[in-house]
């Protein structure tokens, strides 16, 4: 459901209010032949191999979005609006893609799966100005860490926030050394394209922003496959490497089958994939308590 691609470096964006101009590390040619190579199909909530995507929509539903506008920054394909529109039928959700491929993508699985989604071809930083503080929620998953500039980036994600909205932002969790460390070793190129936060300056970037968190935490236990891109990158591989990506892949569904049929394994900075902050363009008081399935602070 989520996916972290390679490209060259980009252009530099500059975000009118931030004084930061960020570099984007991806460019929209590469996207574009992404999106071009990947095959539509429902997302299938009943599948043990879907465990953290099947994590991240039940986090999503903490939210409370029934009802609401709601808009996913560089939803691609439109993968999770898709399944949340199932959902939650009375909810306006949009999607904003640089993408034309992407765009196009997320319009035929909107009709293929008989839901409503508002598709915008833009840039975050110049939106169309119809979309400046209309959304009641803003989330983006793997797309802020592609930028050298994270605050830069989330302000702009916060110019579509209505008053008191909130911002989700996801991205992978290469403070982890075990990742980051398999990352650099299988795909240097990879590993450069994404700005390796930890939490502190993940925080540190939306409290830059001007956004207050309002809550924190890693996702999933275990999630090896995320370093797909790292393992099909054209840089050589030796024989131990692939055979280590093979049982670390085999390793991970094997525990997510464990998981799936039993008790939830806690998330940890050493080994869930992701890591997440919910916040608010003003301060709120923290989001009501309660169990957030597969998650951790």
């Amino acid at each position: 459901m989520f996916y972290y691609f390679h490209a060259q470096k980009g252009e530099m964006k500059h975000q009118e209010g931030t004084g930061a101009a960020s570099e984007r590390l991806t460019t929209g040619d590469f996207w574009d032949s992404c999106y071009e190579g990947r095959a539509w199909a429902p997302f299938d909530d009943r599948n043990w191999r879907n465990l953290v995507s099947i994590q991240l929509v039940r986090l999503l539903k903490t939210l409370e979005i029934d009802g609401l506008k709601v808009c996913e920054v560089g939803g691609g394909d439109g993968e999770v609006l898709a399944y949340l529109a199932k959902w939650y039928p009375s909810t306006d959700f949009s999607v904003i893609d640089f993408s034309p491929v992407g765009c196009d993508l997320a319009q035929r699985r909107a009709r293929n799966e008989g839901v409503q989604l508002n598709v915008y071809q833009a840039d975050i930083f110049t939106p169309p100005s119809e979309l400046i503080e209309k959304f009641d929620l803003v989330l983006s998953l793997g797309v802020v860490e592609h930028f050298t500039d994270l605050a830069s980036v989330l302000a702009a994600k916060t110019r579509l926030l209505k008053s008191g909205g909130k911002v989700f932002s996801l991205i992978p969790n290469f403070s982890s050394p075990i990742y980051a460390y398999l990352c650099k070793r299988w795909s240097k190129t990879v590993y450069e394209d994404h700005v390796p936060h930890d939490m502190q300056s993940f925080l540190a970037g939306h409290n830059r922003a001007g956004l207050t968190p309002l809550r924190h935490g890693y996702l999933g236990a275990i999630e090896f496959g995320m370093l797909s891109m790292a393992m099909a990158a054209p840089e050589p591989k030796s024989w131990v490497d692939r055979q280590t990506y093979l049982f670390l892949t085999r390793l991970s569904k094997a525990i997510h089958f464990f998981e799936y049929n039993t008790i939830d394994f806690p998330p940890t900075k050493l080994l869930s994939p992701f890591m997440y902050v919910i916040s608010s363009s003003r301060h709120e008081p923290a989001l009501r308590p309660g169990r957030t399935p597969h998650t951790s602070e």
